[in-house]
């Protein structure tokens, strides 16, 4: 049974202060060129810093669920065409143990803005600003998907457009969430 999950403003602000403070903290907390993170699959997400809180991904709203984190822009066709495909893959998974987020890398935070609502995106997405975050990463391909265990481990590294909301996603998701959380499915 699908719930409609309504968000009230104060939450969806918090979110987007918690966004905030997650990217100016992982962008520029000092001058020192950054380490660059390993971005394997069985390897720890690299931890993205929140000032006086420790690693974002430690967040109790993210604890113990699985992350599809998401990375797109605006000038990617096959970014906005998977788009509408995450949007139905966040209405169906149980949001007890799943979260969609996305990373936009426009240039112009009020152009992807307008992109979500205009197309009725309601997942949160967040913006990285100058890119900074892809190219920590090294990103190269987009989208780019992060599957990231309720542990933190990055499960699955997925370059390139995807139906997110096929039922054999939708079981590779589940697949993936059993076997690295030790819970049984509710749904």
């Amino acid at each position: 049974m699908k719930t409609k999950r309504n968000f009230s403003f104060s939450t969806k602000l918090a979110w987007r202060r918690m966004a905030a403070v997650i990217v100016l903290a992982a962008l520029g907390a000092c001058s020192k060129a950054p380490v660059k993170p390993e971005l394997a699959e069985g390897k720890p997400f690299p931890p993205i810093a929140m000032a006086n809180a420790g690693n974002a991904l430690e967040d109790p709203a993210l604890r113990g669920k699985m992350l599809i984190l998401n990375v797109w822009a605006t000038w990617c066709p096959p970014c906005r065409r998977e788009m509408p495909g995450l949007q139905r893959l966040s209405k169906t998974l149980d949001p007890a143990r799943f979260v969609v987020l996305g990373l936009s890398t426009d240039q112009d935070e009020r152009l992807a803005a307008e992109f979500l609502m205009q197309n009725g995106i309601t997942f949160f997405n967040f913006f990285d600003e100058n890119a900074r975050l892809s190219k920590q990463w090294e990103l190269k391909v987009y989208p780019e998907t992060f599957l990231i265990g309720p542990d933190g481990t990055l499960l699955r590294r997925i370059p390139g457009l995807r139906e997110w909301d096929s039922p054999e996603m939708l079981a590779e998701l589940e697949s993936l969430y059993q076997s690295n959380s030790g819970k049984t499915s509710v749904k």
